[in-house]
């Protein structure tokens, strides 16, 4: 085996394969997200463990930066074949050895566990100096998954059923609206539609980036048919529009806008359902309304009976040098 750090195109898209077909993918891990952070002035690289030339496990890390300080984060991973526990004990024990290198104050990991929470245990004596949690804010990662499970269907229409029959009636006039769905290709209907997503960010109050920091992220996912954009239109002007990211075999929805407007078009509905159709026709394990939002976005998620699934023990960070980290976070309090 061996233990390659590297930024290199063939190694990225290597790498990127790996979080698309392994059962613990991540988004948070693909080369295009990770280097997403750039935007912000961060650095990122990958850390791969390899044999006869196949990814057996490795983490995507993101080097946060502010001023003199240093943040060493991996919001997805590591991950491992099979969680191969060998092969995730390495990776824990380089997380170190690479944020020093950086000379980082503090290292955080969040590996996406479902179902396992005796991995970690496992791995307690490669993990002594540990803590668990995450304390640093500023590179995102998720508590687990708002799934719907697609193992016990033969059609979609089968998953339609299942939902609240309040769910399947506004799918089905919003389906007789006349709506058009689109899924968008070209930069700037990409635009119109993350423009769109800036709008409903606005009028909710919570922030996105903008869309210069965020368009060779998505354009490149979506290039690479790892990402879709999809749209409803009526009457050829767009209603709304959700962005929906691939891993682990199945799609995540990341964001979404729609236009407020009487009668409802039912916009959200007929979306999501596009894009869980979407994702049963492409074979994928399931689909991942995503964690999160208001209370309103919470109950309206839930009624497509999705399970909330949250990753257990995956959550750790190291204080690599407390007089620092501790004066970071008294400047940030400040």
């Amino acid at each position: 085996m061996e233990l390659i750090v590297t930024k290199d195109a063939v190694y990225k898209n290597r790498w990127d394969h790996f979080m698309i077909t392994n059962v613990n993918g991540n988004h948070l891990q693909l080369s295009d997200w990770l280097a997403s952070y750039e935007s912000y002035g961060f650095d990122y690289e990958l850390v791969l463990i390899i044999e006869n030339d196949k990814i057996l496990g490795g983490f995507g890390a993101v080097i946060a930066k502010f001023s003199f300080f240093k943040f060493y984060c991996i919001p997805g991973g590591p991950i491992a074949v099979n969680n191969t526990i060998e092969i995730l004990k390495k990776l824990v024990e380089e997380i170190p050895i690479q944020a020093k290198k950086y000379k980082a104050c503090y290292l955080q990991m969040n590996a996406p566990i479902l179902h396992n929470s005796i991995l970690f245990d496992e791995m307690k004596s490669t993990m002594d100096n540990f803590q668990i949690g995450n304390s640093f804010k500023y590179v995102y990662t998720s508590n687990g998954l708002n799934w719907l499970d697609f193992k016990k269907y033969n059609a979609s229409d089968e998953i339609l059923l299942d939902f609240k029959s309040s769910v399947r009636r506004d799918i089905r006039n919003a389906e007789r609206k006349e709506t058009q769905i689109r899924f968008l290709k070209t930069e700037s209907d990409i635009k119109n539609a993350y423009d769109l997503c800036l709008l409903n960010a606005k009028n909710n109050n919570y922030s996105l980036r903008d869309w210069n920091s965020f368009k060779p992220t998505i354009m490149s996912l979506i290039n690479k048919n790892w990402s879709e954009c999809i749209a409803s239109y009526k009457d050829g002007i767009m209603k709304g529009a959700i962005f929906i990211v691939k891993s682990g075999n199945y799609y995540t929805y990341i964001l979404g806008g729609t236009i407020k407007e009487k009668p409802d078009l039912l916009t959200g509905h007929l979306l999501q359902w596009e894009a869980i159709k979407f994702s049963f026709e492409q074979d994928c394990d399931g689909y991942n309304l995503s964690l999160g939002g208001s209370e309103g976005v919470k109950e309206f998620k839930q009624s497509f009976v999705s399970e909330q699934v949250f990753y257990q023990n995956s959550k750790y960070h190291l204080i690599l040098k407390p007089r620092i980290f501790n004066f970071f976070l008294f400047f940030e309090k400040k």
